[in-house]
């Protein structure tokens, strides 16, 4: 498995769908195809991406997609924004996930994530910016809270 750079991996492979479209977080709306990354690649095609956004000495990980689960793509990827982060002098390495989001929330505590707070009710907020964003999850919970996680540097 090779990780690379986004913008690289779109010059190399013109036609590669690269995960795109808006995500809502923390009242802001992120345009996944204008945000810088890494993607996780095979032979056999796209693996995964991540997506972040480094402002004021942070870096927020937007978007994290793993095609294929138990195999270290996502543990790589993120660990790959963990040091670029570094490299960049940020303080920490944060991201937020939705309270529904059980897999999520096991994920990045697993690879040394802390939650830092609970923002309630803000899906009712992002709902606002992102319509689409459904009201409860294929399980059955209601998806109402925001939960940020952060990694400090």
């Amino acid at each position: 498995m090779l990780i690379t750079d986004i913008d690289e991996m779109k010059a190399m492979h013109e036609s590669a769908v690269v995960d795109s479209g808006f995500v809502a977080t923390c009242g802001r709306m992120h345009d996944l195809n204008t945000l810088p990354g890494f993607a996780a690649l095979t032979d056999e095609g796209i693996l995964g991406t991540v997506f972040y956004l480094i402002e004021n000495h942070e870096c927020e990980i937007v978007s994290l997609e793993s095609r294929k689960e138990n195999l270290g793509v996502g543990s790589a990827l993120v660990q790959r924004v963990v040091d670029h982060a570094r490299t960049a002098s940020c303080r920490r390495v944060w991201l937020v996930t939705t309270n529904e989001n059980l897999r999520a929330i096991r994920f990045y505590q697993r690879r040394g994530f802390e939650m830092k707070a609970i923002h309630r009710n803000a899906v009712e907020a992002a709902r606002k910016l992102k319509p689409s964003i459904p009201f409860t999850s294929e399980d059955g919970i209601p998806i109402k809270h925001e939960i940020e996680f952060e990694m400090l540097l």
